[in-house]
């Protein structure tokens, strides 16, 4: 079976939607042809095969929520590949706005994957944006208004929707809207992070006294590491070591290191790491060689990262986003003191530490298995062909 998935981001990006897209197409490709339509970017080749799935990739500018590029090129490789299944991932995207207004013409099952609809919210602070002359987000706020206020006609097209989780924003919004071809799929890890055992994190933990605390995410103002390092320096835990690991140095990054130098002034020196241009294989290792997840986080959909915290075994302190509040064995917080306080207690607590980190672990298997998600999904693909 032909299967073409258009996706803004894919390999070798680094990000949540890539992996998660590239583990299903090359998943889906064991049993059937797959290709992959995605966005050139510098050094990238136009057209390569990796890992069994046909990449091809297409020029796009991206300015204020629309874009610009090569669409004729992309409508066209849809209509000349003429594929038995399109599976467009994420609305707010080129692969979602440039096909929206030709599915009713396109002869094949449509199929929307979704990570949440970020620029969705159920009321916009428009009158207060224009009573506190906030141009930018009034712009930003009416832009999203009006793309929400139509686009449920069109996500209503689709055979197949796919959301993250009962309580993503989406969900909402198809209920709202009495979308009814929607179903749950959440997010899944690679094999490689379910490799740690509960037994093992003690050996683990009882090889050393420093306790060691971890963030994975790219260096972000949403991700907010200035957050958790705040937090860190505020707990005043002495034994205990922050390590932060993103794709590349950036703006954000500098940021956040002259941030710790200057907190660094004021409550004296600790054991801080920046790492970044990591490769993907080395996560795992990172991971299982620490303690507690941290993230800090301000708006999350399903984050991957602590789907991979989880099945590596580790204890999670985060923020309320996403899926967090979920999760059996994450501590949630709202604020820096209350994450200062959880660093605190789980460095004082070894035994807290592997009971949090065994309750995670076991959710992870029973909830985050890649296999088990490709083949939910070609089995939705199956019944559908056989329905049309």
């Amino acid at each position: 079976m032909k299967i073409l998935i258009s996706v803004h981001t894919y390999y070798p990006d680094k990000n949540g939607v890539q992996m998660v897209t590239q583990y299903i197409a090359e998943g889906l490709a064991k049993k059937h042809e797959v290709k992959v339509i995605t966005e050139l970017k510098e050094n990238y080749l136009r057209k390569e095969i990796y890992n069994n799935v046909s990449i091809e990739r297409i020029k796009i500018n991206s300015f204020d929520g629309k874009f610009t590029g090569e669409k004729n090129k992309y409508l066209s490789f849809i209509k000349d590949y003429n594929p038995k299944v399109l599976i467009v991932v994420c609305t707010q995207s080129w692969p979602f706005d440039w096909v929206m207004h030709k599915l009713n013409d396109m002869d094949c099952i449509k199929i929307l994957y979704t990570h949440g609809y970020s620029g969705l919210m159920k009321h916009y602070p428009i009158i207060k944006d224009i009573i506190h002359l906030r141009p930018r987000a009034l712009k930003y706020h009416w832009h999203w208004m009006r793309y929400y206020k139509n686009a449920y006609k069109y996500i209503a097209q689709f055979d197949l929707v796919t959301y993250l989780s009962e309580n993503n924003i989406s969900v909402w919004y198809a209920k709202k809207h009495n979308l009814c071809n929607g179903e749950i799929l959440v997010n899944a890890v690679e094999n490689m992070f379910f490799v740690n055992t509960a037994y093992e994190r003690v050996k683990v933990e009882s090889a050393r006294e420093e306790v060691k605390f971890i963030y994975v995410a790219n260096y972000d103002s949403n991700k907010n590491q200035k957050f958790v390092l705040e937090a860190f320096y505020q707990s005043e835990i002495k034994n205990a070591r922050l390590i932060f690991v993103g794709s590349k140095k950036n703006s954000y990054y500098k940021e956040v290191v002259e941030l710790n130098s200057k907190l660094e002034r004021e409550y004296g020196k600790r054991q801080i790491d920046f790492l970044y241009n990591q490769p993907r294989e080395s996560i795992p290792d990172l991971l299982r060689d620490s303690d507690v997840f941290v993230c800090g986080s301000i708006k999350e959909e399903y984050p991957v990262m602590l789907c991979e915290a989880a099945a590596e075994g580790l204890p999670i302190i985060s923020t309320r986003v996403g899926h967090a509040p979920t999760m059996p064995g994450c501590i949630v917080v709202d604020t820096q003191e209350d994450m200062a306080a959880a660093m605190k207690m789980l460095c004082c607590n070894r035994e807290e530490r592997i009971i949090k980190g065994q309750l995670l672990q076991n959710y992870a298997k029973e909830n985050y298995v890649i296999e088990e998600k490709v083949k939910w999904l070609d089995n939705k693909i199956s019944l559908l062909t056989n329905k049309g």
